[in-house]
């Protein structure tokens, strides 16, 4: 029997190229490779073109059977949907085998987004300036953590209040700080006027006092110039020189020199921002918070409180207003009032019927 391995591999790599055209997004495009290659692995000898739909239930029984769940399995079903609408745009198969295949449809649980009680809770557990900035400007912007952790104090603007953000892509857009937003960063990043806005808070050096020699020496290391030096400086005799005194000499010291490392006030990335909201959550004892839970009460507070859909989705840099629809969950709160606005004897709720 022939091989089409190597013809197989050689559709998946133009696929690539296709994807790159389409402008995917780095991580899907990381998934439907990972998917495409998967499938070939599971064809062997035959040929991508000449699949029916019988050979994709299969593949799809045999992931299932390795351990995938039902929603792992439907998102390798779409991911071979769009490989073979490819193939078939390209004239290399008759149908699109895939779309004649149905899956049950898995329930996607999403988290709920907070109150807005629990967004007081939260920024109250907040115990750094950091802290707070950040947790105010996810909620007043609605940002993926992404977006959050690329965020530069140069694309800030306290005085309209404004943030530009690079989402997807690349696409810029710019977000609006709400005035307790603006306040937190501001507080937070103090006289800094370049770099990164939410940076590694490493404690900065406090130096040494050491007795030697019969002489106080204050040690410390000091970044003024562009690597670093011990230095170790002598402020005094033991028998002249009273701790105390030697204390205040070591401040003097101290303020001469630029005792943070470079190193260490590098950017946070997406993982420390997580893990940053989930400590603060667990303050508040919040359960499942994340940078994402917020910007899905971003989007709800706003819905609730009469925004409309498009503007909202052009506030979180959505392409697809289906997405923005999916994150503007509506609170039981506001459906039962809703209701007894609306219905002709919503009003008599709590009331004898007449």
């Amino acid at each position: 029997m022939r091989s089409h391995a190597q013809f197989n591999r050689g559709l998946a790599k133009q696929y690539d190229q296709w994807m790159v055209a389409m402008h995917y997004a780095k991580s899907t495009q990381h998934w439907y490779r990972k998917v495409v290659s998967l499938f070939i692995k599971f064809l062997g000898p035959k040929s991508v073109a000449s699949v029916s739909h019988g050979n994709i239930r299969k593949f799809i029984a045999q992931t299932s059977e390795d351990g995938a769940t039902l929603s792992t399995a439907y998102r390798e079903l779409g991911v071979l949907r769009l490989f073979y609408d490819f193939l078939h745009l390209g004239g290399l198969v008759s149908y699109v085998a895939p779309r004649f295949v149905r899956l049950r449809r898995p329930w996607w649980n999403a988290p709920a987004p907070l109150s807005e009680l629990q967004v007081k809770r939260l920024i109250a557990a907040t115990r750094t300036l950091r802290e707070r900035a950040l947790v105010e400007f996810l909620y007043a912007t609605g940002c993926r953590v992404g977006e959050t952790a690329r965020l530069n104090i140069e694309d800030l603007d306290f005085v309209n209040r404004t943030a530009r953000v690079v989402g997807k892509l690349g696409k810029a857009r710019t977000v609006f700080l709400t005035k307790n937003a603006t306040n937190a960063i501001q507080h937070y990043v103090g006289d800094r006027r370049t770099g990164q806005v939410f940076r590694h808070d490493m404690p900065v050096q406090k130096g040494t006092l050491i007795a030697r020699k019969g002489c106080w020496v204050v040690r410390c290391r000091d970044y003024s110039g562009s690597g670093h030096a011990v230095r170790d400086e002598a402020v005094g005799r033991l028998d002249e020189l009273s701790y105390q005194a030697a204390l205040g000499k070591r401040e003097q010291i101290l303020a001469r020199c630029n005792l943070m490392s470079p190193r260490r006030a590098g950017r946070l990335d997406k993982s420390a921002l997580q893990l940053l909201i989930k400590t603060i959550a667990k303050r508040a004892g919040l359960k499942k918070v994340t940078p994402h839970t917020l910007r899905r009460t971003f989007a709800t507070h706003l819905h609730e409180h009469g925004a409309g859909i498009e503007v909202i989705q052009a506030l979180m840099g959505h392409v697809w207003i289906e997405t923005t629809r999916k994150y503007t969950r509506i609170s039981p709160d506001r459906v039962e009032k809703t209701f007894e606005r609306c219905h002709p004897r919503g009003k008599l709720h709590g009331q004898a019927a007449r």
